[in-house]
């Protein structure tokens, strides 16, 4: 028999946890042909000599929304060996792109240059957006969910109070229409305003709507520090009562007076899923330092209103004042953890790979560092990046080895080169798969090899409800990635991060090879979930 690609004598790891047998891969028409033996011949040959072929790893919770229709390659993500991204998460989803939540969506494209690139009016609809991906093709797989925020935002605007009977009910007709289009379900940020200003019954009523039409609901939390406990509780709340698988974001425990929580959170899940028959699992990113907008560190109070009333406020004495006083008194943190990364004032940019406490030793007594900060966003307009270390290695360790954890990076599809090159992104978003396979499971023996791979590829896949996808076996997209499980690594770092992986030899997405050792083939075989 004749395949399109054959590859010899590899090690395969096939995402079910099972141990890893050596063997070969066979593909043609974008499926796995056979597994195992293979008899026949492939127009393309590749021997592997040993090294690990595994399913392609599947990138649970990423926020790519908006840099995919920029870079279609998705370079840093399938240079890590990713071949299906999950995007809208935290509440921020691409669309729907109406009322306020459009002028959100193309803030972002304008403030980073890349308006004339990207023509957002193009969508409204998830159905749109999706179709707008899929027209001129990606790298990758996609798909998405539909973000709380963007919902709350085109009903409610930014306003801090709670909707109306109709105007949750516009909401939910909104959720709906996202699911119908293809969305997998609904992701909320309760940490970050709009979502902040929700409460927990407005979230159960979308959240029933996404379960009606087979969807799950992830959720970054309201509090991943002091009320982790309470978050964890309300999560569990919201799916008791929308009957909706759940999936926690990024699970972790921030400063040293929660650091040890995690134990406590895991086992209440355990014991929801036991006692309750709850569907609970979360994700995890391999690093002891979050990332997201500075201006999240400003109390929610400040945010009411949007970003024109924050940067009044920001400009306003005593309203600033008393920002002032509520960040350094809610921060309990060292001004060291807080690392300016990307900014979109040129004037700023001195500011980018230095921490606060760095800034203001520079400034000689001029600023105190809230000062700083509060400076920084408001000349900014509020669209600085910064990482914040805050997590504890040993909660890094105790959620990755759990056996409700999977794999996702937080982070986005970014490239070395033009706009989405610019500034210090978290090296999640080069490197978290090749940390995991490199750091925790050849270094510090925290995963076995099979256990981090199902945690990368069917574990996710079965959360999505794919049967063809996350799994090595015959019939399934021919999803794949070829590493060598002695060198494979995370080469670069938070202050230097973008650097693709070392050791992710190929990748192919159904079934087109998209990666060749250190070259992007320039493929785009991606499908897009729902289009």
């Amino acid at each position: 028999m004749r395949y399109d690609t054959v590859l010899r004598d590899g090690r395969i790891v096939d995402g079910t946890g099972s141990p890893w047998y050596r063997g070969d891969v066979a593909v043609a028409d974008g499926r796995i042909t056979a597994v195992g033996e293979v008899d026949g011949d492939g127009d393309r040959e590749l021997k592997l000599d040993g090294r690990v072929v595994a399913p392609g790893f599947i990138d649970i919770h990423t926020h790519s929304d908006f840099t995919l229709p920029a870079n279609r390659e998705a370079h840093s993500k399938v240079r890590q060996g990713v071949t299906l991204e999950i995007v809208g998460n935290c509440g921020t989803s691409a669309a729907p792109r109406n009322g306020k939540a459009a002028r959100s969506v193309d803030n972002w494209f304008q403030s980073r240059g890349l308006a004339d690139e990207v023509d957002s009016e193009q969508w409204q609809s998830m159905a749109e957006y999706l179709e707008f991906l899929d027209a001129d093709g990606v790298s990758l797989n996609i798909g998405s969910l539909v973000g709380h925020g963007n919902v709350r935002a085109a009903v409610v605007g930014y306003d801090d109070r709670a909707p109306t009977d109709d105007e949750l009910a516009e909401m939910q007709a909104l959720v709906a229409e996202a699911m119908a289009d293809g969305a997998v379900g609904l992701s909320t940020g309760l940490f970050y305003p709009p979502g902040s200003y929700a409460e927990t019954d407005e979230v159960v009523a979308l959240a029933k709507t996404a379960s009606d039409l087979g969807g799950f609901y992830a959720t970054h939390m309201r509090s991943e520090s002091d009320k982790l406990i309470e978050s964890v509780e309300e999560t569990l709340e919201v799916g008791r009562q929308a009957d909706i698988p759940v999936q926690i974001s990024h699970h972790k425990a921030i400063g040293p007076d929660n650091w040890g929580k995690v134990r406590a959170t895991l086992r209440r899940m355990e014991l929801v899923r036991e006692r309750e028959g709850l569907e609970v699992q979360c994700d995890q990113y391999p690093y002891v330092a979050s990332s997201t907008s500075l201006g999240a560190l400003l109390p929610n109070w400040a945010h009411d209103g949007g970003d024109d009333k924050l940067l009044e406020r920001l400009s306003d004495d005593t309203d600033r004042a008393r920002i002032r006083e509520d960040l350094t008194t809610d921060r309990n943190r060292s001004w060291d953890g807080v690392l300016v990364t990307a900014v979109q004032n040129p004037e700023l940019t001195d500011y980018e790979g230095r921490t606060i406490a760095e800034i203001a030793a520079g400034d000689g007594e001029n600023r105190e560092p809230a000062e700083i900060l509060l400076d920084i966003v408001l000349e900014d307009k509020n669209r600085t990046m910064h990482v914040n270390f805050g997590m504890d290695e040993d909660d890094v360790r105790t959620v990755m080895h759990h056996d409700l954890t999977m794999v996702g990076s937080d982070g986005s599809s970014l490239c070395q080169h033009g706009p989405l090159g610019e500034g210090v992104p978290h090296p999640r978003n080069y490197g978290t798969f090749p940390r995991v396979l490199g750091h925790y499971v050849r270094e510090e023996g925290v995963l076995s090899l099979e256990d981090a791979v199902h945690k990368m590829t069917g574990m996710p896949a079965a959360r999505l409800g794919l049967d063809d996808r996350g799994v090595l076996k015959t019939d399934a997209h021919a999803d794949l990635v070829v590493f060598d499980a002695e060198t494979v690594e995370q080469t670069g770092d938070f202050l230097d991060p973008a650097h693709y992986p070392a050791g992710i030899d190929h990748v192919f997405v159904n079934g087109d090879l998209v990666v060749d050792g250190d070259d992007h083939t320039g493929a785009r075989p991606g499908e897009v979930l729902g289009a």
